[in-house]
């Protein structure tokens, strides 16, 4: 037997042990409030094209309790088992394999209405998974037998003006027979400040993984600072500052003198402020941000960066139609091959006032320009665009509970752009843009269902130095219907086609589609608590790349009292390009709780 499976039935010991002493000792120490559980069997049988066959026997049992200790407002307590046994048979393989993971967990709370709230939580599994494969005599009885577990303690502390300071530590293990050991553990301390007009959270931490296979071990140290000042309810500054340093270790398992280490940290300050006032035309934002990083590896390479960056923007509302806005971002960087780089961009936005036309119609136009320069280096690229463009729309109200909504929107663009071959390809390109998009939805409300469809399509042309063009289309249909009292069918149907040109060429058409279409029905035969549900979905891949797949699932639920039985069968097929798969799952479980 495992170390693990010695520490997982001392735990269980002790656990029942003490549910065994709640009740002994009732309200004068440990009060057992709540004890419930499950035990069950579950069948799955897995028949697919390909030998893929496997049938399941599965067994399960759980236990949990609640209690307090002393008094409800001092400590609680729960506690957690579960037993689960599995046979599984691989058909045509001749493999079959036996699995049994138990587990516990265990929950303690104290004070936890108070100043100082402390809790424990406590996490174990352990497992064995025999395996035995008949058609080869190599593969013999063999373990592969793995256990986990998790400790986190926490403590908090808060002070009279609620800020709360809090002292954690984790601890993990996972362990496998012959294969892999692991563990982690952490300790943590955080706190937290609010005022009415500062925001204080500080973290920090340090983390040791180790790898018992290759023998390596990992230390990680962290901190995080990050503070909030509203000065009055137009001006704010967030203020961030953190530090990362990873050191990991390495001894190759065939050569002990081998080892290798690697190393990366980094730390960065950031500083933004934004001025938005409610009842002025003009907000703006600023930032700065420190960046440093210095990176090596067992290969011997070392990377060494720093950077500094900058922003600034703001926007401005002339009147309630037009808006102008203005930004721009500096950074200088140690990098190798760019020193500084910034963009500088204007830009102004023209709506007008909504409008009624004839036959219902509402409309509006819009106008957008900006120009940016952008520098990289020793090359630059300066841009320019303008839109114009009109949205249309209409809504109509039918008979009952129904509307149709039609809208139409149309733009055209211009764009150009002259810079460094190292940037734009060529020291001048002129594009135009040409977008028209048009949609129809149409929705209806009423007791016997509901029924919504939607219509979109959309074409798109670029004309000048690079042609090209997209067309869009997509249809939704989705319908509810109520047949009976206890029964509705439902489904939705989604098809949507993209055709694309580049300089004149085809690029790609594509084709997607997906359907649903389920049945429900309460109290089947008029059996009370007897639920059907038979669910059918299809999906068409986009390109010829990909894969279609149907999936099929009829599932009977019924519940009588304490014990939940459920019956399924599902179908899943996928065709693709290299071959087709088809798989029948059935699936047994009945539950009995307590």
């Amino acid at each position: 037997m495992p170390a693990g499976k010695h520490h997982l039935n001392a735990m269980l010991y002790t656990t029942v042990a003490a549910l065994w002493t709640a009740q002994a000792v009732g309200a004068g120490g440990v009060v057992l409030t709540d004890v419930s559980g499950n035990v069950g069997y579950s069948f799955r049988s897995i028949l697919g094209s390909s030998n893929s066959d496997a049938i399941s026997n599965q067994l399960r049992g759980a236990v949990g309790a609640q209690a307090y200790l002393w008094e409800p407002w001092f400590a609680n307590l729960s506690a957690g088992l579960r037993v689960t046994q599995d046979n599984t048979n691989y058909g045509e393989a001749g493999t079959s394999s036996r699995t049994i993971i138990a587990g516990a967990d265990i929950d303690l709370n104290v004070l936890a209405q108070s100043r100082t709230p402390f809790s424990l939580s406590y996490r174990k599994s352990d497992s064995r998974v025999d395996t035995v494969s008949l058609p080869s005599p190599l593969t013999a009885l063999g373990g592969y037998d793995f256990s986990t577990e998790r400790l986190t303690l926490r403590q908090g502390y808060f002070t009279e003006l609620g800020d709360r300071l809090q002292l954690r530590l984790d601890h993990g293990t996972w362990e496998s027979s012959g294969i892999e050991d692991y563990h982690d553990n952490s300790v943590g301390v955080e706190f937290n400040m609010r005022r009415p007009r500062h925001t204080l959270s500080m973290r920090t931490s340090y983390q040791e993984i180790g790898v018992a296979t290759i023998d390596q071990n990992t230390d990680i140290k962290l901190a995080n600072v990050e503070h909030f000042f509203h000065p009055n309810r137009a001006l704010r500054f967030d203020t961030m500052a953190s530090y990362y340093d990873s050191d990991t270790s390495t001894r190759q398992p065939l050569n002990s003198t081998n080892q290798s280490n690697a190393n990366m940290s980094y730390a960065q300050l950031s500083s933004f402020a934004f001025w938005r006032p409610a009842d002025q035309p003009l907000s703006l934002s600023a930032g700065l941000r420190f960046f440093d990083l210095t990176a090596n590896n067992a290969a011997g390479n070392n990377l060494d960066q720093a950077s500094v960056s900058a922003t600034a923007g703001g926007f401005y509302q002339f009147t309630k139609n037009l808006r102008f806005d203005a930004s721009v971002d500096v950074t200088e960087s140690s990098a190798e091959g760019v020193d500084t780089s910034s963009r500088e961009r204007v830009g102004a936005l023209y709506q007008s006032d909504l409008r009624n036309l004839l036959s219902g119609f509402t409309w509006n136009w819009y106008t957008q320009a900006s120009v940016q320069n952008q520098d990289i280096g020793e090359a630059s690229l300066l841009t320019g665009l303008l839109t114009v463009g009109h949205d249309a729309q209409r809504l109509w109200m039918t008979n009952g509970r129904g509307t149709f909504r039609l809208s139409f929107s149309q733009s055209v663009s211009v764009i150009g752009q002259s810079g460094d071959d190292a940037v734009a390809g060529s020291s001048n390109v002129s594009n135009e843009r040409l977008d028209h998009t048009a949609s129809l939805s149409w929705d209806l409300y009423g007791e016997s269902g509901s029924t919504t469809a939607y219509v979109t399509l959309s074409d798109s042309r670029g004309f000048g130095d690079q042609p090209n063009s997209q067309q869009f289309a997509n249809f939704q249909f989705m319908r509810t219907q109520n047949l009976t009292l206890y029964s509705t069918l439902s489904g939705n149907l989604t098809v949507q086609a993209i055709q694309r040109d580049f300089n004149g060429q085809r690029d790609s058409d594509t084709v997607s589609a997906t359907g649903q279409v389920t049945y429900r029905h309460m109290g089947l035969f008029d059996i009370a608590q007897l639920r059907f549900n038979s669910d059918l979905r299809i999906a068409r891949a986009a390109t010829d790349e990909g894969i279609d797949r149907a999936e099929w699932e009829n599932r009977l639920d019924y519940a009588i009292g304490l014990v939940d039985t459920s019956f399924s069968w599902r179908y899943i097929s996928f065709a693709g390009v290299q071959n087709d798969e088809a798989y029948n799952i059935i699936y047994f479980q009945v539950t009995r709780r307590f």
